[in-house]
């Protein structure tokens, strides 16, 4: 995934903004795929629950997800006033195999490891990602200032069918152990009735979904506004914010590798929830600096804390999961997790629209110190699932 993240996808706002497309239509991209997600989330959490092999069912939905995004090569052939609402339209409609994505792989990760060893995994993993992505995000940064518009995004776009075929062939490669047909057949699609029943009845789930809403909430709503304070506000280039793409996920590398010697103490792992409020010092520090070359300072931030939060997400959701409903757990998690990611977006713009982007900012950045603290009101992580070590040991 880490071609696409860092390569293409972390430009597709940065294009919108080039191609002239209101403050809207940008807020529109974050939450567009997330209004899909939610209608999608609930079926799909059932096909996935349904399916035998999980590698498999993953590497078809990444490789489709790729191909929907090498079409985006097309858009230069059109008019940008249409060009900037088909992109928009496009990638919405990735979010249907991404949400196929989502759920297979977090359950897969649920199989792949113990509990015990689970957080380290989770930190090489993302370190391997972190580094490809940081080599990919500054590559694609520099190729986009170089070559011309618009074979520039034509040749990004189209490489994402590449990194899809490898993801394909590798997880094709996972054997893991199938479920067996009289496992699968007593699982069926849950209502959003019984999904809200599943949260109330899953009191370690649910004040996980409680806190996870309002710091995902406080996540969500700056994210359109990033570009705009980038390349309206600051007049960064394309070259310069892939440069500082990279030194995120450089910064990201470093610190996922010094936690993986760390996860293994319990009491380093249950204080986690402490990167969920560095997070806040993200756009806090964005919206102090006045030149396109002092927004080092905020991708150095974001990489060192983000590598904590993302473990502690990650790995708590599968904690607080029941092993034998996992897919149904996680896709209940993505349909609260999407409802902040379509509305936050739309709320941070209209909000930038009419007060400052720097007040709007700050506003998010205090909204995140909350939602990490709520982690630590409810103790969220400090006990797992009964169900959830039997399940994975």
């Amino acid at each position: 995934m880490a071609m696409a993240t860092s390569g293409a996808m972390s430009f597709i706002s940065v294009l919108l903004v080039r191609l002239g497309a209101p403050n809207w239509l940008i807020g529109l991209e974050s939450s567009l795929p997330a209004l899909v997600t939610i209608l999608a989330v609930l079926p799909v959490g059932a096909f996935v629950q349904r399916q035998r092999n999980l590698a498999t069912t993953a590497g078809w939905a990444r490789l489709i997800f790729r191909i929907i995004l090498s079409t985006f090569a097309l858009l230069p052939l059109l008019p940008p006033s249409i060009a900037s609402y088909v992109l928009v339209i496009g990638y919405g409609s990735t979010a249907i195999p991404g949400t196929v994505l989502q759920v297979s792989f977090t359950s897969l990760l649920g199989q792949a490891t113990t509990p015990d060893r689970r957080p380290r995994m989770l930190s090489t993993r993302m370190a391997i990602n972190g580094l490809a992505g940081a080599a990919i995000g500054f590559l694609a940064g520099q190729w986009l200032d170089f070559a011309p518009y618009p074979l520039n995004y034509q040749v990004l776009f189209l490489s994402t069918v590449i990194g899809g075929i490898g993801s394909f062939y590798t997880l094709s490669r996972l054997r893991l152990p199938s479920v067996p047909e009289k496992e699968i057949a007593k699982r069926r699609r849950a209502s959003l009735k019984e999904m809200f029943q599943l949260i109330k009845d899953a009191p370690l789930f649910r004040n996980y979904s409680l806190a996870a809403f309002l710091f995902r909430f406080a996540m969500a709503m700056p994210q359109a506004l990033y570009s705009i304070y980038r390349v309206r506000t600051l007049g960064a280039s394309d070259a310069w914010i892939g440069i500082l793409l990279t030194v995120e996920r450089l910064v990201s590398v470093v610190a996922y590798f010094g936690l993986g010697r760390l996860l293994t103490r319990p009491n380093f792992r249950r204080r986690l929830w402490t990167s969920c409020i560095g997070m806040a010092l993200f756009p806090f520090s964005m919206a102090l600096v006045g030149t396109p070359e002092m927004l080092i300072i905020p991708s150095v931030i974001v990489g060192l804390f983000s590598a904590g939060m993302e473990i502690y997400l990650t790995d708590t959701l599968i904690q607080v999961s029941p092993g034998d409903q996992r897919p149904t757990f996680i896709a209940a998690n993505a349909f609260l997790a999407n409802v902040t990611t379509f509305v936050a977006p739309l709320i941070g713009t209209a909000l930038a629209d009419a007060i400052d982007i720097r007040i709007v900012l700050m506003l998010s950045a205090g909204l995140r110190a909350i939602g990490g603290l709520a982690f630590w009101r409810l103790r969220v992580g400090t006990e797992s699932s009964p169900s959830t070590t039997s399940a994975s040991s």
